[in-house]
């Protein structure tokens, strides 16, 4: 091979091995964008549960309270309304060193305007860390709100509860109530009792029924919801729990009945 044939060569090589070199430069640079900006997704901030449940002394909150209750036997719908007042009487710490405050509801006739009206009613836990707002109320512990808080995520918030929570009911649709999984569905502005409150989450544990409305009061039914609303700064603004069953007349009987419960809160005002 003659020298300008090897100089040729050689010139031929060095040109391969610059654009190897370039190829790696261009591809490590690629590799360090795609870092950057999967690095970006992940330090994504989510509000937290302390967001929605403001708790403080004092803080109180009025709300419309609808109970459900079936009367003559299980055969009338009956709706009692009420005006209920959730307000912070008493914080503490639970065994864990967790801050704890006590609320207590007050209960008035739903037409009252009289504050010597208000009788108290039943007293509540809030527990609250960093990643969860819980709250204990007759002996039944609940996770109400986790993070991450984000559309669509879901966390198991009735994993505390014992067998057949509403036993005294004699229902058989909670007796899996510990597996109900708590979804955030909702965010945005919700209209609650003719006002809006702008920063809201929803989060459901069930929206289910079965044959409702009833036609045939030959078939069982039945209507399980747990659905709950809060706004920032401010708490929870509404709940609707509908838990009840429908049993067919048994033989010899010309009506069935229904039992069970509902309660349906409903935000009025706060301080």
């Amino acid at each position: 091979m003659s020298f300008k044939e090897i100089s040729k060569e050689n010139n031929r090589f060095t040109m391969k091995r610059h654009v190897t070199l370039f190829s790696l430069i261009v591809l490590l640079a690629l590799l360090v964008v795609v870092a950057g900006c999967d690095k970006k997704t992940d330090d994504t901030q989510y509000t937290t549960p302390s967001d929605y449940f403001r708790l403080e002394m004092g803080k109180y909150i009025i709300y419309r309270l609808d109970s459900l209750t079936f009367a003559n036997y299980g055969v009338d719908d009956l709706v009692t309304s009420y005006q209920a007042k959730d307000i912070v009487e008493g914080i503490g710490s639970d065994l864990l060193g967790r801050p704890t405050w006590r609320v207590q509801r007050y209960l008035r006739p739903f037409s009252s305007t009289n504050e010597a009206d208000w009788k108290a009613s039943v007293a509540y836990e809030v527990i609250k860390d960093k990643s969860t707002i819980e709250i204990n109320e007759n002996n039944l512990r609940f996770i109400k709100l986790q993070t991450p808080i984000a559309e669509g995520r879901g966390f198991m918030g009735n994993g505390y509860l014992p067998d057949e929570p509403y036993n005294q009911y004699d229902i058989s649709i909670t007796e899996n109530m510990q597996s109900w999984e708590s979804s955030y569905e909702e965010f945005g502005p919700a209209e609650i009792n003719g006002k809006t409150y702008d920063n809201t989450i929803t989060i459901t544990q069930v929206n289910d029924s079965s044959d409702v409305p009833i036609v045939s009061k030959q078939l069982p039914a039945s209507k399980t919801v747990w659905v709950e609303k809060y706004a920032k700064d401010i708490g929870l603004i509404y709940r609707d729990v509908a838990i009840w069953e429908y049993q067919p007349p048994l033989s010899g009987s010309t009506e069935g009945k229904k039992i069970g419960f509902g309660i349906r809160l409903s935000i009025i005002s706060h301080n």
